[in-house]
């Protein structure tokens, strides 16, 4: 007999050959999802110890072997909608073919044999993950430390017979296991995709599995603490909505035409994304504006400047969404919407809606800043943030992620109107729709407008407040008028890096800002933006000769090309002693058109103008000290 040494790397196995016996039903995930007890416990080990996605992922993409054509339909939808979509709870990686194709044509769009194709990929594509958190259950179970192991090791070590089959052993365990395990599941799954569906989907016995009142753990009816605060009108907002298809009689259905069908689809997803839009603001409501008010980790004033008018929002959007559903009550076919789009987006309503979103938007930038200052340096309160993120109704999104979602959905109106005009026979309807969406396209460059020009006054703040005008010492002149400029009490039109020619042997990198009657040159230095004047002269001048304001007025400047840069341009700027010219240079050729366009443009309006009168304009917005950004004067 040889003898077994203790540095043989099969020591352990040739002593105890069944050591790992409890482990082979775990050596692929084929064999797994032959054992239901086994997949079962699987899952609850994944769940408990990383992101469920590519398991659940995996699963559901088995479904698809066994699906008719029109089943087929249904559930990719549902696929995409929970593994695909980008603002799916249950987001996967995405091979680069399906994501490419999926951005350019809707999932329900798809062939089916596209749909079966792209399920296969995207199934493939999790098998990595999958193994690896297979692996890590056969380590743990090794060492004893995954859940149900003595359920498990009773279904393992059963022997069947006539009275009591496997399946009957499976089944009892099961009914033991089940409401445990799944307690967590609700917190973040729709019922349709949860494991159990799964789990029932591809057992091999759909009768090993328990029937549902078994399940209590998958009630979703049960109130949350976040759900008791929120308004009981929109506690239906976290059941998805009905698609029409399922819900329209099968005759009605046959009789649309190919147009009209489409326009049901494009009036489904109005409805059907006003309902997930109202879902999220009320998130921003019940789980982060109450909780930090009622922590007493902000106070109502400084929530209304992050969230400002948030309620009335929320009442807007909910209100357009009642009047959408009330639309669908007969067989969930929509006839006529174009007075309710109306309603909604033209008129006073419209201003209203306008006014509003104007200012929840324009703030969204400020209001992100100050949480993240906020975070920093407050422990507690970045603790809240991180917490009531990761809640299920926040579906993986981030605060920052949440704020601009009102400004997301005012890009997606006139998209979604004008489609449904296309698919419009009736004259009268057709145009009701389509100045509903000429109403929606004026809302949204307005907002756009009004967050432009926050961003602009907050960038302006924040150079003010780093401003250093001890440059303009050399000219007395220039430094009596301009020590005290306050470039936030002006409107700034445009801004960006140019280079500053000074002569041939001298060059300066500068920030470029283009106000309503001024161009300031503006130079970085550590964290200050320098104003300093520059000589072309390396020999001591007399006062205010040869030297280069930082600072033009516009009001007697006037602009020459370059001819030997094409990416350069003169700035001739004119007064009572002579010309100072100015030769900037941009990083491109069209980026020193854009240049010369908002310059001409500036200039011909303050002759036709005169100087600016919204010079105030900025404290009427911000408050000194990066305070409150909304005013009620606004």
């Amino acid at each position: 007999m040889s003898i077994i040494g203790a540095e043989d790397e099969d020591f352990e196995n040739d002593l105890d050959p069944t050591v790992d016996d409890h482990s082979s039903h775990f050596t692929s995930i084929e064999l797994v999802k032959s054992r239901p007890t086994h997949l079962l416990v699987f899952l609850q080990h994944v769940i408990l110890q990383f992101d469920c996605s590519s398991l659940l992922c995996y699963l559901h993409a088995d479904l698809f072997k066994n699906l008719s054509t029109k089943e087929t339909k249904k559930q990719f939808v549902e696929f995409y909608n929970s593994f695909l979509d980008k603002s799916a709870i249950l987001r996967v990686q995405i091979p680069h073919n399906v994501s490419f194709e999926l951005d350019r044509t809707r999932p329900d769009l798809l062939s089916e044999e596209q749909q079966r194709k792209f399920v296969q990929d995207v199934q493939l594509a999790q098998a990595p993950e999958v193994l690896r958190q297979l692996e890590d259950f056969r380590q743990k179970r090794m060492m004893g430390m995954t859940p149900n192991a003595a359920e498990l090791l009773e279904v393992e070590s059963h022997y069947p017979t006539d009275r009591i089959p496997m399946e009957m052993k499976e089944k009892a365990i099961l009914f033991i296991l089940s409401p445990i395990a799944f307690i967590p599941i609700p917190l973040y799954l729709p019922l349709s995709s949860s494991p159990v569906f799964l789990l029932s989907s591809i057992s091999v016995d759909e009768g090993v599995l328990p029937p549902e009142g078994v399940l209590p753990g998958l009630s979703l009816s049960g109130p949350t603490p976040q759900q008791e605060e929120q308004d009981p009108r929109l506690l239906e907002l976290e059941q998805d909505p009905p698609n029409w298809r399922e819900h329209t009689p099968p005759d009605t259905l046959k009789d649309l035409s190919k147009k009209e069908t489409k326009r049901q689809e494009v009036i489904n997803e109005l409805f059907a994304t006003e309902h997930a839009h109202v879902r999220m603001l009320s998130v921003l409501q019940t789980v982060f504006w109450k909780p930090l008010e009622r922590e007493e980790l902000m106070t109502a004033t400084e929530l209304a400047t992050i969230f400002p008018s948030l309620d009335e929002i929320i009442d807007m959007h909910y209100a357009f969404y009642e009047h959408l559903k009330k639309l669908r009550q007969h067989n969930f076919i929509v006839k006529a919407i174009g007075t309710t789009l109306l309603n909604r987006f033209g008129g006073t309503e419209g201003e209203w809606f306008q006014k509003l979103t104007s200012r929840f938007c324009s703030h969204q930038t400020w209001a992100l800043e100050q949480l993240k200052m906020r975070q920093k340096k407050d422990p507690r309160f970045n603790s809240f943030i991180l917490e009531a993120e990761s809640r299920p109704q926040c579906r993986r999104l981030q605060l920052k992620d949440i704020i601009p979602t009102e400004m997301q959905r005012l890009t997606k109106y006139p998209l979604l109107l004008e489609n449904i005009a296309k698919c419009t026979e009736d004259t009268l309807e057709k145009e009701s729709i389509q100045q509903s969406a000429e109403c929606c396209k004026k809302i949204l460059n307005h907002v756009n407008e009004e967050v432009k020009q926050m961003e602009n006054l907050l960038t302006l703040k924040d150079y003010q407040r780093r401003l250093d005008t001890s440059g303009l010492k050399p000219s007395n002149e220039l430094y009596l008028e301009y020590k005290y400029l306050d470039l936030a009490q002006r409107r700034m039109i445009y801004e960006g890096p140019l280079t500053w020619r000074v002569t041939k042997e001298k060059t300066l990198e500068v920030q470029c800002v283009l106000l309503g009657d001024l161009l300031v040159l503006l130079q970085k230095q550590d964290d200050k933006m320098v104003l300093k004047c520059q000589s072309k002269s390396n020999i001591a001048v007399q006062e205010g000769k040869q030297m280069l304001s930082p600072i033009i007025k516009l009001d007697s400047a006037f602009l020459r090309e370059v001819a030997t840069d094409r990416k350069a341009f003169y700035v001739i700027f004119t007064w009572d002693s002579g010309a100072q010219i100015y030769e900037l240079v941009a990083q491109s050729v069209g980026e020193r058109k854009n240049w010369t366009d908002v310059i001409k443009m500036a200039v011909d309006e303050l002759k036709k103008t005169g100087p600016p009168s919204d010079l105030k304009r900025g404290n009427s917005i911000l408050t000194g000290g990066g305070g409150n950004p909304y005013s009620p004067t606004t």
